[in-house]
């Protein structure tokens, strides 16, 4: 039997279980029918997701939910242990039927004869598809890269048997019925998702990609999440899909890719291998890898948890900067005003009243001088190739400009500067103002999904790229 690695070279995913119907069958008795998942998501890199077994999966003897994987590691699936290169022995053949004695006794005189029974129907395939249907569903601000992946697809319409259709709502003709023509999203048999921090806080096309799970998860098309620029993505269901480009480098990422053309090149490419599944004859084996990998279901109402894992995540980074930054300034801070509270001590003694006016601007001018050290700190790090503070690398986040670009000094500078004057401005009215500042910021967090000072600063928190 083929290795999961060979298996992998002509699909998006094996599927591992006790059901006959998965790309690896296991027949011990603590194998789930639908086990777990593997998808191969870039160069060395795969993803494994448990699909709610019974006994769960474990890599490397630690029981996961969903991990990335290599080829060197071990996955225990019931009492089976194996690698992706690692040949798989087959299953056990069934054994086979007994057959009924035919031969009866005749009927007795006050029996009816046995009726025949009636012939079985048998089930005609579906006839072959006469196009293939695909939409590009998008939020307005990547349409431009729609247009360009819709360009790059064109080579390829030539190089199918089946005539490929092509829609998005970049492509609406004027004139058309614009609720008509989206209305053909939820019938295509291929729906490209391109993910982006605008598809993801746009609220009419989480209502439309919500149809589209569903129709996903009722077998009726394949969901192929794109990833156009850099985003929270690993808290949305398309992390339980495989990813596309591969290696999980936005369409965008310059500092990654040589040229345009080679981040659309891996995309399309990718996409040509889909709509060739639609191509193949459905034979009884394609059929039922098919209704295997369909039961990969994903969360539909998906984005309230969303958006509440994207806010903790955020505020454990900022708990983390705190701690790795914000404490040891502020213990310097301390103890400045200590040794300068100590110098004045005569002075104390002698007028019997608090401490100089000079003392004073002296304690003003530490504080300024640590919190001009923290911004500076703080800008540094989120403009340099770190892309983000000691806190965000824990969480594995990253901050970008709008286009997902890397900031630059002056961007981060000003964004830091933001924070620190709401932050200031909240400390004014014994705590009244901080509760006040606290319930505003959740309020339009929920709205907008971002923080005051990302909004103002035109910065994005995304997901850290290797």
């Amino acid at each position: 039997m083929a290795t999961i690695l060979e298996i992998l070279q002509s699909k998006y995913t094996v599927f591992v279980g006790s059901d006959p119907g998965n790309d690896v069958v296991f027949s011990d008795g603590e194998t789930s029918a639908r086990h777990c998942q593997i998808s191969k998501v870039g160069d060395n890199s795969y993803l494994i997701v448990d699909l709610s077994s019974a006994n769960g999966t474990f890599v490397n003897n630690k029981k996961i939910e969903k991990e990335f994987i290599t080829e060197s590691d071990f996955i225990t699936v019931g009492q089976n242990i194996f690698q992706l290169t690692k040949k798989i022995s087959a299953p056990p053949a069934d054994q086979p039927a007994t057959v009924a004695n035919t031969s009866a006794a005749p009927p007795k005189e006050d029996e009816a004869p046995p009726k025949a029974a009636p012939p079985k129907e048998e089930k005609q395939a579906p006839p072959p598809k006469s196009k293939i249907s695909v939409y590009f569903l998008s939020a307005p601000e990547d349409e431009n890269t729609c247009i360009a992946i819709d360009k790059h697809l064109s080579t390829i319409r030539f190089n199918t048997t089946v005539p490929i259709e092509i829609n998005g709502d970049f492509k609406i003709p004027a004139g058309e019925n614009i609720t008509q023509y989206k209305q053909k999203l939820f019938e295509a048999d291929i729906v490209l998702v391109f993910v982006s921090v605008d598809l993801l806080n746009n609220d009419e096309c989480y209502e439309r990609l919500k149809k589209v799970i569903a129709n996903h998860n009722s077998r009726k098309t394949t969901l192929l999440p794109i990833l156009a620029r850099n985003c929270m993505w690993k808290a949305t269901p398309f992390a339980n899909l495989p990813l596309l480009p591969r290696n999980q480098q936005p369409l965008n990422n310059k500092q990654f890719w040589n040229s345009e053309d080679d981040a659309l090149t891996a995309v399309v490419d990718d996409i040509y291998k889909a709509i060739n599944e639609f191509n193949k004859p459905e034979t009884k084996e394609i059929k039922q890898s098919q209704a295997i990998s369909q039961k990969s279901i994903l969360e539909i109402d998906w984005r309230k948890n969303y958006l509440w894992k994207v806010f903790w995540k955020r505020v454990a980074a900022s708990l983390l900067d705190g701690l790795i930054i914000g404490l040891p300034l502020y213990l310097v801070f301390y103890g400045l005003v200590l040794n300068q509270l100590s110098a004045q001590g005569d002075y104390y003694d002698v007028y019997d009243y608090g401490m100089s006016e000079e003392a004073a601007f002296q304690i003003i001018f530490y504080y300024l001088l640590i919190t001009a050290a923290q911004i500076l700190i703080y800008a540094f790090m989120e403009s340099s190739s770190w892309r983000g503070t000691p806190g965000k690398r824990i969480m594995k986040l990253q901050i970008t400009d709008n286009a997902g670009n890397p900031i630059k000094f002056q961007k981060a500078l000003v964004r830091n500067v933001i924070k620190l004057l709401i932050g200031a401005f909240t400390n004014i009215g014994n705590g009244v103002i901080v509760i006040l500042y606290a319930i505003a910021q959740v309020i339009a967090y929920s709205q907008t999904k971002k923080f005051f000072h990302d909004q103002l600063s035109n910065t994005v928190i995304g997901e850290r790229l290797n």
